[in-house]
């Protein structure tokens, strides 16, 4: 939780989910032009041993019109 002092806001909601056996896998968004989801976000999962894929800002759409985001 960087943002944060414990749980954050998305990522406590990702965490938790993650912990029920809701979410096995997460979709992370490169996020430009800083790259807060490749560089701090896949951080913070990878940390906590949540599965993640990283993908650009411009696959995002694919991903969603293919039905693979709930996935």
């Amino acid at each position: 939780a960087l943002a944060t002092g414990g749980y954050g806001t998305a990522l406590g909601v990702i965490t938790s989910s993650h912990e029920q056996g809701k979410v096995s896998q997460v979709w992370v968004d490169e996020t430009r032009p800083l790259l807060q989801g490749a560089r701090l976000t896949s951080w913070e999962l990878e940390r906590l041993g949540i599965p993640y894929k990283l993908v650009t800002d411009s696959s995002v759409g694919t991903l969603m019109s293919r039905g693979l985001v709930d996935r």
